[in-house]
């Protein structure tokens, strides 16, 4: 007698493509999200990169394939909602055709399925974080259809299936420079055993290691030549406002400021009044008006070229005399992402749509404002916080190490993808919003239900007398 987990063609895949599941799965989870905020709730970033669709790509600040997925949305006639219900559907569809190859019956599968709708739910930012153009969810998106494809690829043993997957793994970082840490050991792994299990063949090795590193390599080039022209585009200030944040936080702390007087047009701002304006939810929360401060004048349009030079400065020297400052700053920072710290998570979804020039309002305002009054006040609930997540698949993934199952080396590096993720925004972070470890928060909901659905599979046939044979 074989084991069940160790059959010929079935390795890691005991289950099978569960086309008709994972569609259904997707079209009722979309309409669900999409329905109450139609076209979705769009904040500056996603209105920008709408603007951009129209007028043409002027930056690399934001990623331009948000841009280029606003373009193909409206080309097929519709507008910014086509783009957010394309991209819930393909999360959505992305897990469950991942789950459905991951477990054997379809029972299970939509056992686990409802346990995903359940989190998602549950830890409301999950689902605030869908209603939203947020490009945290199309990378998401991205994400999850390369692993569906990567499973795929190891049923079949199919190098079409095993290319896709890494040209989809290079689209998502196309939308996020950071979410290349979600592939910190997926992508090793690909190249290792492309098909999930010993021996592979060297074609399809070479075959997922040219298709990584076209997908990498087309994701930088879309950040450098813009479509159609291609013309480079010039380069990012990102991380001079992350510098910023810090050395606003080092100076709060350390009681000695130094914010350069540029940033508040030649006036000086002490370190009490820096410790009045900090907040570790977001640095544009200093920029607004606060009496007997200063204002800021340092976002992305305003800052010039001294000015950047004085902030990289001010960073360096802030945080080589203060490194326990600047380590508290960004502790704070993480503890509010992943609701650790506060009395809510911090923008769990974003209300509404910003005033713009394009006619975009939604349509059904009500609706609306009810699901995001849900996703407000669930979110401040603390049995409902992200970092539950993270804590949740860490111990489920611990259960398939212990018990030794084969998925237990693929949930290994995913659940690595999603802490490397979440690692990284510990020191890059602009900000403490809930979007950024939606990625990471995704691939930890279906973790747990995917690795429970395998303890509980295992356990039952365990029981069996004859071994489930």
């Amino acid at each position: 007698m074989r084991d069940a987990d160790t059959v010929e063609g079935a390795g890691v895949t005991p289950g099978r493509p569960r086309w008709v599941t994972a569609s259904v799965f997707a079209l009722a989870g979309t309409g669900a999200i999409c329905w109450p905020v139609w076209p979705g709730q769009m904040n500056y970033d996603a209105l920008y990169a709408y603007g951009s669709s129209i007028e043409g790509i002027r930056s690399m600040v934001w990623p331009p394939m948000h841009a280029y997925l606003f373009w193909l949305s409206r080309t097929a006639g519709v507008g910014a909602g086509g783009l957010l219900a394309a991209q819930v559907f393909l999360l959505l569809f992305g897990v469950a055709m991942a789950t459905g190859l991951l477990l054997r019956s379809r029972v299970a599968t939509w056992a686990a399925l409802g346990g995903f709708a359940l989190l998602a739910v549950a830890v409301a930012p999950m689902t605030g974080v869908m209603t939203t153009h947020f490009r945290d969810v199309p990378t998401t998106s991205f994400a999850v259809l390369s692993l569906a494809a990567w499973l795929l690829a190891a049923r079949r043993r199919s190098i079409a299936w095993l290319a896709a997957a890494g040209l989809l793994a290079g689209l998502s970082i196309s939308l996020r420079y950071n979410a290349a840490a979600l592939f910190v050991l997926t992508a090793p792994l690909m190249i290792w055993r492309p098909f999930l299990r010993a021996g592979p063949p060297a074609r399809a090795r070479l075959a997922a290691a040219l298709a990584l590193v076209l997908g990498f390599a087309l994701a930088w080039a879309s950040v450098q030549w813009r479509l159609p022209d291609f013309k480079r585009l010039p380069a990012p200030h990102t991380l001079v406002t992350i510098e910023l944040f810090d050395v606003l936080g080092v100076s709060a702390c350390s009681g000695e400021s130094y914010l350069p007087p540029s940033i508040a047009r030649g006036q000086p701002i002490s370190a009490a009044q820096a410790r009045r304006i900090y907040d570790p939810r977001h640095l544009q929360l200093a920029f607004g008006s606060h009496p007997g401060v200063p204002q800021i004048f340092a976002t992305q349009k305003l800052m010039t070229a001294q000015m950047r030079a004085e902030i990289v400065q001010a960073w360096r020297a802030a945080v080589s005399r203060h490194p326990g400052c600047y380590l508290s700053h960004r502790a704070r920072v993480f503890g509010w992402q992943m609701g650790v710290l506060g009395d809510h998570v911090f923008l769990p979804t974003h209300r509404g749509i910003d005033a713009n020039a394009f006619g975009l309002t939604l349509v059904r305002p009500a609706a609306a404002n009810a699901l995001d009054d849900y996703v407000w006040q669930a979110s401040a609930e603390r049995w409902r916080r992200p970092y539950l997540l993270f804590l949740g698949a860490a111990v489920v993934v611990a259960a398939l190490l212990a018990r030794r199952k084969p998925f237990a080396l693929l949930a290994v590096a995913l659940l690595s993808g999603a802490f490397a993720n979440a690692a990284a925004l510990f020191f890059i972070a602009p900000a403490a919003d809930a979007r950024y470890i939606f990625a990471s928060n995704v691939l930890c909901a279906l973790l747990i239900v995917c690795g429970a659905a395998i303890l509980i599979e295992r356990a039952q046939l365990s029981e069996k007398p004859d071994g489930g044979a």
